[in-house]
């Protein structure tokens, strides 16, 4: 994120303000009362599914292994069949389900979007000037919060953090790519990231894995699956995709080429138990930069036809998770400004809706957390160790019954 770090930089030392353009592009919009797509972003989306669909059939049965739907054993969420050590049969929303002691649901699927570089007031005076009608239904229809914080800055180890429990001592946007060099204080900080920074560590999809569940980390302009080079043409950013940064996915052509692809490949009617998705630098909101309210129609277009798809899956349907959150903020404060929280929507049938608002302070670790005990995991790193002051895990966004 070398232009971001750049006007951090600037700012620092009072160059004066930047100025730059978002794209725009026809609306796409979530009906705030039905959660679904007028109908020119219907057909939008149906045209998105057959471009999709042709893509993934080009690609192969490859990937077949990480997007495959889950048997109806492995999503059984409703007790019919017990539940798992350490969980008790409830119900959320009416709905019987296994619930952690934390009380986090057991879930059958989990959709994560990761957006870029905004905090919530900044999204926020967009809702409410009418300037983002998507994320505007999202938040009325469905669960936000208003404490939820990433953990460090730049972005690249927020993503680790998020899918191994630690920042792993990365301080920048360095490389997935090998043979750039090691890493260190010099040359990895906000300014510099030119060093290779994969990690050998255990991380989220070797848990899905040891459990036997299915996941994909979907990448928009990727192209060549498990690709480790960043593509200005597409706005493709490696860094984005924190599984290429893992030593036993990168590493081993098969996995890597299987479970990290491009989002074409992205079908919601077959999805994996675990999807990440990584948009574009244009989609994800963090480009150009500086940032403008351009950012922000550019990502409200986007997230528009892409709920709509997910809420009307039977992964999300029978009992799954979706949550849409940000890395980081928008340093509106400057490069000494506070750590300021960012959005997150949660989306589940389990989940409390309508429009509710968690006062909670919340973390990546308090997600990954989440998404550990919906899936029955244990908790790596930082995800298993009580923090002060914030919450161990997003439990605050489902009701007690």
């Amino acid at each position: 994120m070398t232009m971001r770090a750049l006007w951090r930089w600037a700012i620092a030392l009072g160059l004066g303000a930047l100025t730059g353009c978002g794209s725009a592009g026809s609306t796409a919009g979530v009906d705030a009362s039905t959660g679904e797509l007028p109908d020119g972003g219907a057909r939008d989306a149906m045209a998105r599914d057959t471009s999709r669909s042709d893509a993934a059939t080009r690609d192969g049965s490859a990937r077949e292994a990480g997007v495959a739907t889950a048997d109806a054993t492995s999503r059984d969420g409703g007790c019919g069949a017990g539940c798992p050590t350490g969980y008790t049969c409830g119900s959320a929303n009416g709905l019987a389900v296994c619930r952690a002691a934390s009380g986090i649901p057991l879930f059958s699927s989990v959709f994560l979007i990761m957006e870029e570089n905004t905090s919530l007031s900044t999204l926020d005076a967009s809702i409410n000037s009418n300037a983002a009608p998507n994320f505007a239904a999202l938040r009325s229809k469905y669960a936000t919060g208003t404490g939820y914080h990433g953990v460090t800055h730049p972005s690249l180890p927020n993503y680790i953090a998020l899918t191994s429990g630690d920042p792993q001592g990365i301080g920048c946007d360095c490389e997935a790519q090998p043979g750039q060099g090691s890493c260190n204080a010099i040359d990895c900080n906000l300014l510099l990231g030119g060093c290779t920074c994969s990690q050998s560590v255990t991380h989220l999809a070797d848990q899905l894995e040891a459990a036997h569940k299915t996941w994909t980390a979907f990448g928009e302009g990727m192209g060549t699956p498990c690709n480790l080079v960043d593509n200005s043409n597409t706005n493709y950013a490696v860094r984005h995709v924190p599984f290429l940064y893992y030593d036993d996915v990168q590493g081993d052509a098969s996995r890597c080429m299987t479970h990290v692809v491009d989002y074409s490949s992205f079908q919601p009617a077959s999805a994996p138990q675990f999807t990440f998705i990584a948009p574009n630098l244009i989609d994800d909101m963090h480009s150009p930069v500086p940032a403008t309210q351009g950012n922000i129609t550019s990502g409200d277009t986007w997230i528009g036809p892409v709920v709509a798809e997910i809420v009307a899956s039977s992964g999300y349907a029978d009992g799954g998770l979706f949550v849409i959150v940000w890395d980081e903020d928008d340093d509106s404060g400057g490069i000494t400004g506070t750590n300021d929280a960012v959005p997150i929507y949660v989306l589940s049938p389990y989940a409390k809706s309508g429009g509710y608002i968690s006062a909670a302070t919340l973390d990546h670790y308090s997600l990954l957390a989440t998404i550990e005990d919906g899936f029955n995991l244990p908790r790596l790193a930082n995800a298993g160790i009580p923090r002060a002051g914030t919450a161990d895990t997003l439990a605050d966004f489902f009701p007690d019954n």
